[in-house]
């Protein structure tokens, strides 16, 4: 394959992991009206997390733009691109790349969202019903973080773009009792040190360097774009790559690499043969390939044809038998098996356990009980028991959420907590931290906007629904907060 030489005119763009890399840079000797404008590049990662109300959550994108006060939007993404939320529990996807983006800051993020599918299964995992929910602001949502990000020259930002699909599905309580989807969700700045999930990629392994050893993985579901000089519309044209153009991302093997077979057996990276297919779990780097571009560090590589390795979701069973290296798990119905007994899950060789947010773990975290997803191969046997190879394992260690409605009463003058008045639950305290995340969320002028705001903008009398964990007094300590407008 070929791979396109990075120039300020190429066009190229991609989504879920908003990640900017550039190109440009101004020559001294030029007239400001002939320089070239810098540029960076943008990738977009969507994630999600855990919701026990539905199977699936599928969201039609059909654009995304970044919005500066006294600029025309830079737009990111235009199609139609749908994501099941729920597959998004445990990593995040590499949603986009998007390229030639000029340099400068940007206040909010505007998505636009055509549909939303809210799909139950029966234990056979059957579809039983799929539900409509109603959007607000007509699918238009603008994301104000709190502070402008910014697109630097020749420099990659990756944004986490968090939709809790939890905290977004509402029962409408009045007329005929149905769903609204009001959409909450966090932005995180992958850089300076801040980690998020780890990014899930499929595709074909091209170009492979047996000596550094790394190779491409082409063939995504990566949208790739870039941004082109002029303007319509709301915004910047862009332009979409031919699909045998799209950028490939660079993986890095590395020593801790875990690396299987189609058999769920491990392999060296000398193994590792062009053209097969891969799915590869890993996260960005500060290493950039030869066209600039943030490089893949891979967790775990898992070679073979797609589908092949698959997610089973349940409960742990028992504790992991440190001679044997299994333990059990009661299998979630809906997934189409049919197992009345706890099954055994065989860690393999170089097993990661993660937890749902992307945090490496030891075995020691698998208790009876905690919610486990394993990615890995069932084996089936006539004469031996079914098993299953897990390659990566994924458990809940997080406290149970609760989730209080009302409004604020008493704010304490150094704001870190006020007393809720709720009429379900009565009066109680919360506590905030400095890890608080406080969303403002209103609709008007035709679209919904969330905007992260600070604990000084809170006021008393303002409704507030508060997510979070109860403390030894009895207080609940804030995770999240989203409030209505006074």
């Amino acid at each position: 394959m070929v791979f396109p030489t990075r120039s300020c005119n190429y066009p190229l763009i991609a989504l879920i992991a908003l990640l900017f890399t550039a190109c440009g840079g101004n020559s001294s000797g030029d007239s400001a009206a002939s320089q070239p404008t810098a540029t960076g590049g943008i990738a977009l990662l969507f994630t999600d997390a855990p919701d026990t109300q539905f199977d699936e959550i599928n969201v039609t994108v059909t654009r995304i733009a970044l919005i500066s006060d006294d600029e025309a939007p830079t737009e990111l993404f235009s199609g139609e691109k749908t994501i099941n939320l729920l597959d998004l529990a445990n990593h995040a996807d590499l949603f986009s790349y998007t390229g030639n983006v000029p340099a400068q800051a940007f206040d909010k993020i505007r998505l636009y969202v055509s549909n939303v599918e809210l799909v139950k299964k029966d234990a056979d995992g059957n579809i039983i019903e799929t539900i409509t929910p109603k959007l607000p602001g007509g699918g238009k949502i603008d994301l104000n973080p709190r502070g402008v990000f910014e697109v630097l020259p020749d420099q990659t930002l990756t944004l986490q773009i968090d939709v809790d699909a939890n905290k977004s599905i509402h029962i409408h309580q009045l007329g005929n009792g149905g769903y609204i989807f009001r959409p909450v969700i966090f932005i995180k700045r992958l850089q300076d040190g801040v980690v998020g999930k780890f990014i899930r990629l499929e595709g074909d392994i091209t170009d492979l360097n047996r000596t550094a050893p790394s190779f491409r993985l082409c063939n995504t579901s990566v949208t790739h774009q870039e941004i082109t000089s002029g303007s319509g519309g709301e915004g910047p044209v862009s332009t979409t790559i031919a699909d045998d153009s799209k950028w490939c991302p660079t993986v890095q093997v590395t020593d801790t690499t875990a690396l299987y077979g189609p058999d769920g057996e491990p392999l060296t990276s000398g193994e590792l043969e062009e053209n097969s297919h891969a799915t590869v779990f890993g996260r960005f780097s500060d290493s950039k390939d030869d066209q600039n571009r943030p490089i893949l560090e891979a967790l775990t590589v898992l070679v073979g044809p797609g589908g092949m390795f698959a997610d089973y979701e349940g409960t742990a069973a028992s504790t992991v038998d440190g001679s044997s290296n299994r333990f059990d798990m009661a299998l979630a119905a809906g997934q189409g098996i049919v197992n009345d007994n706890p099954i055994p899950v065989q860690l393999q060789p170089g097993a990661v356990i993660l937890s749902t947010k992307g945090d490496i773990l030891d075995t020691s975290v698998i208790e009876v009980g905690k919610s486990v997803k394993i990615i890995g191969l069932l084996r089936l046997s006539d004469t031996e028991p079914d098993f299953i190879k897990a390659t990566l394992v994924f458990v809940d260690v997080e406290a149970a959420n609760v989730k209080l409605s009302g409004t604020i009463s008493a704010i304490n003058t150094a704001f870190d907590g006020f007393t809720l008045i709720s009429d379900s639950d009565g009066d109680r305290c919360v506590t905030l931290t400095g890890n608080t995340d406080i969303f403002l969320i209103r609709e008007d002028n035709g679209s919904f906007t969330s905007e992260e705001i600070q604990a000084t903008d809170l006021a008393e009398s303002q409704t507030v629904d508060v997510y979070g964990q109860y403390n030894l007094e009895g207080c609940v300590v804030a995770d999240n907060i989203l409030a209505g407008t006074t």
